[in-house]
């Protein structure tokens, strides 16, 4: 039974075999059907007073019969073949382009569909956009701008916005003095977050109307247009008007933003900084000036004694610019030397080290005239100032006292004016290693019962650092001169070892 069955089921196999292998696949290939595009929202129904931002997010999506949707590619305005660019995002943020010099427009975006063959949806989805252009803003930020009067380097810094979005700007420009033809482009990119800063050099030696070179950024970089060092006229002696304003990509401006200030002319390579506060500020400075211009310098002169110490310190004076570097370094980087006195090392000296950075780099050498007083030995000021130690207590330099020099090379003694009573508020120093002390005061300790008695530890008031480009001298030179002698030691120690000229 078992073989009857097998043999039929062989034969039937067979059969069916044989019979299958002449028939053959018949009917007509068919063909790829192009996808369908459409777009998210298919129609705008707004009054002519009621247009929309030209940046517009945009979506779309697609369909493919017999495949799948590989992309899209997409036109605005010029639909020709050529035009379209593709994508594979289904949605995105355009600037939809304004015809320059109108404020409203009707713009035309088409989409269309690409399925995995490359075939692209013959007829696509378009829409035309009813927009219109917003004006961009700019405004010059307080914090990044010169104060009233500056030398050679003024600084800059702006915010710039669109609400069409900052990629519909077009530039921001900046003039001086003349908005007329005077407006430069300075160049911006996305990085910049709506922020530039630039500063103007001006070789200020010269009064009248010069060339600033323009620099663009903190780091201080050449700003070159094709190829060339972008420059800008300034008046040096005189006041100037910055102005900024920022353009679309339609052609429409900001309202433009200015302030003026003045390029003081720099006459001497000596520059004398006055940050003597008080009524005395006056006197004090005219008796500085008289040792230097008795020893043939009439310095450029920086009065930067506005502000109280408030706590500890001082905030950096308003006379300066606010940014330190790099506009406040750079410009103290242009004088030789500088001299510079305080009635308080809680002020403007705290700074002394950063400021004048580049100063001492190029060369320069400084004088520096502040009272010494019990200051903790981690206070900043002790970063500049050669000073390793303080004697602590209460001293007296008492009047007629002789103030002697510790270095032959200095041959002047200086002598406590008689009836200036004894000088208190007064302290021992100790330069740092490497240092040298030139002058040496006669100090007395103050007794509880207001008695005096001899002291005997170090008695330096007068320290040149290591480098030699540094000399604090640690008492007021204003009661010394009883040898009427005063501008012979400036002479010895300010003109021949520093170096000082006009």
């Amino acid at each position: 039974m078992k073989t009857h069955v097998l043999l039929i089921l062989t034969l039937f196999l067979t059969s069916f075999y044989i019979n299958g292998c002449g028939d053959t696949i018949s009917g007509e290939l068919a063909e790829n059907q192009p996808p369908s595009t459409n777009l998210t929202v298919e129609r705008i129904n707004r009054g002519s007073d009621f247009r929309l931002s030209s940046q517009i997010h945009i979506s779309w999506f697609g369909n493919d019969p017999d495949g799948f949707v590989a992309g899209f590619e997409y036109a605005i305005n010029d639909t020709s073949e050529g035009n379209f660019t593709f994508t594979t995002k289904t949605d995105s943020v355009f600037i939809l382009p304004i015809t320059s010099g109108q404020q409203t427009d009707d713009v035309l975006f088409k989409v269309r569909a690409v399925d995995d063959k490359g075939l692209a949806d013959p007829v696509g989805a378009s829409l035309v956009y009813p927009i219109v252009n917003s004006t961009p803003q700019v405004s010059i930020n307080s914090n990044q701008s010169p104060p009233d009067t500056l030398f050679s380097v003024s600084s800059f810094g702006w915010s710039f916005s669109d609400p069409d979005g900052l990629l519909n700007l077009e530039s921001t420009e900046i003039a001086i003095n003349d908005t007329v033809n005077g407006w430069t482009e300075i160049p911006f990119t996305e990085d910049d977050d709506g922020q530039l800063f630039i500063s103007l050099e001006v070789d200020n030696t010269i009064a009248g109307t010069r060339d600033a070179q323009v620099f663009l950024g903190r780091s201080y970089s050449t700003l070159q247009i094709n190829g060339e060092n972008l420059t800008i006229p300034v008046n040096v002696g005189a006041r100037n008007t910055f102005y900024v304003r920022a353009v679309d990509a339609a052609g429409s401006a900001s309202e433009i933003d200015s302030l003026s200030w003045y390029i003081k002319e720099q006459t001497s390579n000596t520059l004398f900084l006055n940050d003597f506060s008080g009524p005395s500020s006056s006197n004090r400075q005219q008796f500085h000036l008289n040792l230097l211009q008795q020893n043939g310098i009439s310095p450029d002169i920086w009065i930067i004694n506005d502000g109280e110490v408030s706590q500890d310190k001082v905030a950096l004076s308003s006379a300066f610019p606010t940014v330190i570097d790099p506009t406040l370094i750079k410009t103290l980087s242009k004088w030789d030397h500088v001299y510079w006195i305080s009635n308080d090392l809680d002020r403007n000296i705290t700074y002394a080290q950063e400021i004048l950075d580049e100063f001492f780099d190029n060369g320069g050498t400084s004088f520096v005239n502040i009272p010494m007083k019990n200051l903790d030995r981690g206070d900043p000021v002790f970063n500049f100032l050669p000073v390793d130690s303080i004697q602590t207590g209460q001293f007296l330099i008492l009047e007629d006292s002789l103030v002697t020099s510790t270095d032959v090379s200095i041959s002047n003694t200086l002598k406590v004016e008689s009836g200036s009573f004894a000088l208190s508020g007064v302290f021992p120093l100790k330069g740092v290693n490497g240092s040298k002390s030139l002058y040496q005061a006669n100090f007395v300790r103050r007794t509880a019962t207001g008695g005096v008695r001899p002291y005997n530890g170090y008695q330096f008031v007068t320290i040149e650092n290591a480098e030699g480009n540094l000399i604090y001298f640690s008492l007021d030179l204003s009661n010394l001169n009883g040898n009427n002698n005063i501008s012979d030691m400036i002479q010895e120690v300010v003109i021949d070892r520093l170096g000082f000229k006009q």
